[in-house]
């Protein structure tokens, strides 16, 4: 059995991890996107192989990653990026591009530039902000990569904004067999807040050494 100081520098080991989760951890949400009714329909198909998160970046900074799943058709590519955020021009600010991309993503402001088919979606649609791709494909968001957008904004009403969905994502998606289409976020597109990779790391490693000391003081009871 384990010495009383020893079990003692495995509960601060514990107690120390917990504690640099708890603060690293940042809220999550994940959405996805779906077809605009009425308008192409090239890219139908594929439309779930597209997704964002919103993270809680701390001190009202909320940070955004649109990510590309698709392996079924070679050269598709996410080419712009299109933010609605309805009747609330207060909801976000201070746009912020290229934060913290994956791959050969590289996008710039494209002010408030017109979506393609947005004349097709039921609820009126009005680009507040928008960036799109440097030069060619190759800076897009191509399968595998992640394009990381920030704002100035409370995450807690961001996401309650996009549930009620009246803040809005829209993705012009290129290269699609020769085509292209897009694709408006879902309002009922939330899965639940997603943990963060140290969250997780401190969860198992509370659980196996809740297990160790349970051993332990059962070899104990028995020895006495």
């Amino acid at each position: 059995m384990k010495s009383p100081l020893t079990l003692a520098k495995s509960i601060l080991a514990v107690a120390g991890i917990a504690a640099i989760s708890a603060a690293s951890a940042a809220p999550a949400s994940a959405f996805s996107f779906g077809n605009i009714v009425g308008g192409d329909t090239v890219g139908d198909a594929y439309v779930n192989d597209f997704s964002f998160d919103v993270t809680d970046g701390g001190s009202d900074n909320v940070i955004f990653k649109i990510a590309n799943k698709n392996t079924s058709v070679a050269g598709i590519f996410i080419g712009s990026v299109y933010f609605d955020t309805g009747s609330n021009s207060n909801l976000l600010s201070a746009f912020g591009i290229n934060t913290g991309n994956t791959g050969t993503v590289n996008f710039q402001n494209n002010g408030t530039a017109n979506m393609a088919q947005s004349a097709n979606i039921s609820s009126p649609w009005s680009t507040d902000f928008s960036a799109t791709k440097t030069g060619g494909a190759s800076n897009g968001v191509q399968t595998g990569e992640v394009l990381g957008l920030s704002f100035a904004g409370n995450y807690n009403n961001v996401i309650s904004a996009l549930n009620a969905g009246t803040l809005r994502l829209g993705l012009h998606v290129q290269g699609i067999n020769g085509g292209s289409d897009t694709f408006v976020s879902s309002s009922t597109g939330n899965t639940e807040d997603t943990p963060e990779p140290l969250t997780m790391l401190a969860a198992g490693v509370a659980v196996g050494f809740g297990t160790m000391f349970k051993k332990q003081r059962a070899q104990a009871q028995k020895a006495e």
